[in-house]
């Protein structure tokens, strides 16, 4: 009996001895997954909403570690040139914020427009993020026709031909028209007033001389007195084509 008292006391010591080693291991893990940092950003998206085209448009993100260890921001870029940024601090403790400051150029652009913020940082969990930039870019000048295309179909080569396309003023404010200009003498433009009120629409008449065959990739400009888009782009195009 006394031989059965210490087996069983021996039986209960080892089966402790691995209850404990089990409960320092899992506590290990466990302090080890915590003790990391996390990124958490305040926004999916950075909507800029509708701009002119030509206009500067700044917004920003506000990036924060909600984790237990350092944060280190390794690199900030943006998906085009024409995004700038300020970038945040490289470092940030647990709890600390810091702001990214956007820029964005819209000049060229017309439609929607989608861009990317890339961020890189020591999160295990997210190392790479893409916050993607969204604008409207909308013309002050907009075509009743929905395109700003002006398709001039085939034009024998020494002829001229003619198209119309109206224009609305959709800025929210009178808009004065101050002339025109083309990339090419083979295309020119007239325009039947020179001051848009709020909802009016110019009427242009334009019209194309091919001076040799091929096709032709041409642009209209409607010059305006508006302070943030001063010249509205209308793309022509046509084939020129011999006649014999």
């Amino acid at each position: 009996m006394v031989a059965e008292f210490f087996n069983s006391i021996n039986g209960r010591d080892a089966t402790m001895e691995r209850t404990f080693l089990i409960s320092t291991i899992i506590l290990f893990i466990t302090c080890t997954g915590l003790s990391q940092p996390k990124l958490s950003i305040d926004k999916p998206e950075l909507n800029l909403g509708s701009i002119y085209g030509g206009e500067n448009k700044k917004g920003k993100l506000t990036l924060k570690n909600i984790g237990n260890d350092t944060l280190r921001i390794f690199n900030i870029n943006a998906s085009c040139g024409c995004t700038t940024m300020k970038k945040p601090k490289g470092i940030l403790l647990p709890g600390q914020s810091d702001v990214i400051e956007i820029e964005f150029r819209s000049a060229g652009y017309r439609g929607r427009v989608e861009k990317h913020i890339n961020i890189n940082t020591n999160d295990p969990t997210s190392q790479y993020i893409a916050v993607s930039i969204i604008a409207e870019v909308k013309e002050i000048l907009q075509p009743v026709q929905g395109s700003y295309v002006l398709w001039m179909d085939r034009i024998p080569v020494g002829k001229n031909a003619t198209r119309n396309i109206e224009l609305k003023n959709v800025s929210g404010y009178p808009v004065k028209v101050k002339g025109d200009s083309t990339s090419s003498p083979t295309v020119t433009a007239k325009i039947d007033k020179k001051t848009l009120k709020l909802n009016d629409t110019l009427n242009v008449d334009v019209t194309a001389s091919p001076q040799k065959a091929g096709y032709s990739n041409q642009i209209l400009y409607i010059l305006t007195d508006h302070k943030i888009q001063p010249v509205v782009e209308i793309r022509v195009t046509y084939i020129g084509i011999n006649e014999n």
